[in-house]
């Protein structure tokens, strides 16, 4: 099965060499149409449905409020939510169509295939609908090299709920469990829109058809979306590193034309990252129009002349396009190899620690990091039995203190009593009253968590602000708050306090008074760090540990980044803004291009 597989592979890439102009065109036309006017469009329209209905944002916590309180607007966004599957079944009724049309020469021009594609949206049921729901959320996100769409970018799992099921090794196992039955779904769906699209079956007749075709092959479909999928890989990483090494020689032996050679290299890059967008978009809509074999389709019933023609056009077409695309990119790697967007990020001291050097949240802690010279330490507060705050994360004492009680359900000077242990270190429960007093002693500034629960009193957020307001602002400090009535209050309180609304999922641009937005990281796209910018908020990137995680998060534009890791995080500032060679800024670009779409490396 693998060598017929191998041999199926070599087939594909052999039939999107004899049509590439048309497979380039297919994908660009229908790429660049979904990013530069469906996705803009859609956005506008969620953001005008939330203006309207005066929603401020939307998350897992405010869902029942939108649901019972801005109804219209709950419908506006379920409108908007079946739109968003609508386009995706189109796109990929373009794209496989188109596919299908090229590889057996049927001659439909591009109009033709949208048209198709529009046909068939006009033929979806009910029922379609309900199994768009369950594939494309469901069985997508696992198997996104068939699809990759920038309409289905926010359909992710943010990888602190994985963390948190992870620490868990039943709940580890059942993610486990959850991603193979995913696969396994996945594959033996895989014929179900082909099915739907080119054989106009029914969804429910497809899904029966697909799951009995599939039944006793498995394998065959795994293995040869597993070697499209590494050959895919190979190409990149070689392409990368080529360039790279060219770049590198240049900058050691030819420095003289370092400079000019880095804009033609990165240039290179881009286009072929395009290039190979459009060479992994056939290769795996190939195994769906021709899983068995690859071959050379009879030639059409026309004159060798116009074959010749009908083959030469859309070459000659993907060569104009390319030579566009190289050159709209020239002035802005003139810019960036030149350090034009080079930047210094906020440094953010998650929970006061840096690379486990003491417990969370205490004052030890605190005065080791302070001595690293983070630009702010951020620190979470809790509200105790007696209306007071508490330095602390957790919702219970009994991970850090060993005691099975809640910041509610003891006074402060029972919680100060606790010693909290943390990767071999201790160190007492700190009152919010004294780790204020140890930064302000430090001239540390701070980003405060304000921590709320069910069981807070009902003044609370007013009590921390009438008794902390004005001194947060003294001291430079800062506010950021998953709960967005203490955002609401600080800016009706005390307009001067900075604010962070903190937002787990980056699914509509929220329109509220917040003076930032603090995310996290793997939800996070540029599109939401323009949008905040261009509104004069900035927006920080939480919790990113890994160094290349850091570069992409800089890369893309986040004003701030939160981090246990703030040393490694200083560093890899240093190395970004220090003069680095043309070649290591090559290899960051490369690093965080989006080869699923042209735009996605940008800032």
């Amino acid at each position: 099965m693998g060598f017929r597989s191998i041999r199926y592979t070599g087939q594909a890439l052999r039939e999107f060499f004899r049509h590439w102009g048309s497979y380039f065109i297919l994908s660009f036309v229908v790429g660049e149409a979904i990013s530069q006017i469906i996705v803009p469009l859609l956005r506008w329209s969620s953001q005008m449905i939330l203006q309207a209905s005066g929603i401020a944002y939307v998350s897992y916590n405010n869902l029942g409020e939108i649901i019972t309180q801005h109804t219209w607007g709950a419908l506006g966004l379920l409108v908007m939510f079946f739109l968003v599957l609508l386009l995706v079944y189109a796109q990929f009724a373009m794209l496989l169509t188109g596919v299908d049309n090229i590889v057996y020469q049927r001659q439909q021009n591009l109009r033709s295939v949208f048209g198709e594609a529009i046909r068939d949206l006009q033929r979806i049921r009910p029922t379609t609908v309900l199994f768009f729901v369950f594939y494309f959320i469901l069985v997508i996100p696992f198997a996104g090299g068939i699809i990759n769409s920038a309409l289905l970018d926010k359909v992710r799992i943010p990888e602190f709920i994985l963390d948190f099921l992870n620490e868990n090794n039943f709940y580890a196992m059942l993610i486990g469990i959850f991603y193979l039955i995913m696969l396994y779904v996945g594959i033996r769906l895989i014929r179900v829109l082909p099915h739907m699209i080119l054989d106009d079956q029914p969804a429910g007749t497809a899904l029966r058809n697909s799951w009995r075709e599939t039944k006793k092959h498995f394998w065959f479909y795994f293995w040869r979306v597993t070697w499209l999928t590494a050959v895919v890989a190979v190409v990149q990483v070689l392409w990368t590193e080529g360039l790279v090494g060219i770049q590198t020689y240049l900058d050691t032996s030819q420095q003289t034309f370092a400079y000019a050679g880095s804009i033609i290299t990165m240039a290179t890059l881009q286009v072929g990252g395009v290039f190979i967008m459009a060479l992994t978009t056939t290769l795996y809509y190939l195994v769906l129009v021709s899983p068995d074999a690859v071959t050379k389709a009879a030639p059409a019933p026309i004159s060798v002349k116009e074959q010749k023609k009908r083959k030469r056009w859309p070459r000659v077409i993907a060569g104009v396009v390319i030579v566009l695309v190289a050159i709209a990119y020239l002035i802005y790697n003139a810019v960036y190899m030149a350090g034009g967007f080079d930047y210094n990020p906020i440094t953010i001291s998650h929970r006061g620690v840096d690379d486990h050097n003491g417990v969370q949240n205490t004052i030890p802690a605190l005065e080791k990091t302070a001595k690293e010279k983070p630009d702010y330490v951020e620190m979470d507060i809790h509200e105790t039995k007696d209306g007071q705050w508490v330095v602390m994360h957790d919702e219970n004492y009994e991970a850090l203190a060993g005691v099975d009680k809640t910041p509610r359900q003891l006074t402060l000077a029972q919680a100060t009593q606790l010693t909290a242990k943390e990767d071999g270190h201790s160190a007492p429960v700190a009152s919010f009253d004294a780790y204020l007093a140890a930064a302000e002693r430090l001239h540390q500034k701070l980003v405060v968590e304000v921590k709320t629960t069910p069981h807070d009193s009902k003044g609370a957020i007013n009590s921390f602000i009438q008794k902390y307001g004005a001194r947060l602002i003294k001291d430079h400090n800062r506010v950021h708050s998953l709960d967005y009535r203490v955002i609401a209050a600080i800016k009706a309180q005390e307009p001067k306090l900075y604010a962070s609304f903190i937002l787990p999922y980056d699914i509509v641009f929220p329109q509220t008074k917040a003076n930032a937005y603090t995310m996290e990281y793997t939800t996070l796209d540029v599109d939401f760090i323009s949008q905040a910018q261009d509104q004069g908020k900035e927006v920080w990137a939480w919790t990113v540990d890994d160094p290349d995680k850091m570069e992409e998060m800089i890369f893309m534009g986040a004003d701030g980044i939160i981090t246990d890791n703030l040393s490694d995080l200083q560093q890899t500032i240093k190395d970004q803004v220090n003069h680095p060679s043309y070649a290591a800024r090559l290899r960051v670009y490369g690093n965080q291009f989006n080869w699923n779409g042209l735009n996605g490396a940008e800032n």
